[in-house]
């Protein structure tokens, strides 16, 4: 007959790497603590990072550390508007906090708030250009519509499932142009990061 284990063995069996999984569930929970700064950091942008991180155990504070960082480069994203250009600009205090080559990142963060004021314009435009196209087409459907209803209906280029999708594809198209541009900055930042 086989050996029967006790329940207290087969415990003891399944809990035998629980050290490594709390050594990496602190280390989730630091990195958690960093984007929670964060937070609080974007409800208070006079708050003090540098002496937030240094308020944390040495043990933690490079976990924590990381955590703000991978917080902040994941607000480095395609702005939809001005505000949303605002709050990114807003990040680059929090940015000085956890990268010592201030120089380097200057340029580097100048560049992006550029390429993202560039990729806002550009945006608009795009928009814009659009509009022009479909309101030709428009005047006819409102010509179209007054033959057949007798009334005279303004339409809007917006309300056209046609101009919708066509939108839809350019405005893709130039995300994906400068999403690619975005991942090299990001990628730069990480190397300035350097841990």
């Amino acid at each position: 007959m086989g050996e029967i284990k006790s329940a207290l063995e087969l415990a003891l069996e399944r809990t035998a790497d629980v050290q490594g999984d709390r050594e990496s569930l602190e280390a989730h929970e630091n990195k958690q603590e960093g984007k929670r700064i964060l937070s609080r950091f974007l409800e208070d942008p006079e708050m003090d990072l540098k002496k937030t991180l240094k308020s944390y155990e040495r043990k933690r504070r490079d976990q924590v550390r990381r955590g703000l960082f991978d917080a902040l480069l994941g607000n480095i994203t395609l702005p939809s508007d001005q505000q949303g250009m605002q709050r990114i600009q807003s990040l680059a205090p929090a940015f000085e906090a956890v990268i010592e080559d201030r120089k380097t990142l200057n340029q580097i963060y100048d560049q992006i708030v550029q390429l993202l004021s560039q990729y806002l314009s550009d945006r608009q435009q795009l928009i814009e250009q659009l509009r022009q196209q479909y309101e030709g087409r428009m005047r006819q459907k409102e010509d179209e519509l007054a033959r057949q209803t007798g009334q005279r209906i303004r339409l809007d280029p917006s309300q056209d499932p046609e101009f919708s999708q066509a939108l839809q594809q350019n405005l893709q198209q130039l995300q994906q142009q400068y999403s690619q541009v975005i991942d090299q900055a990001r990628e730069q930042l990480e190397s300035l990061y350097g841990g």
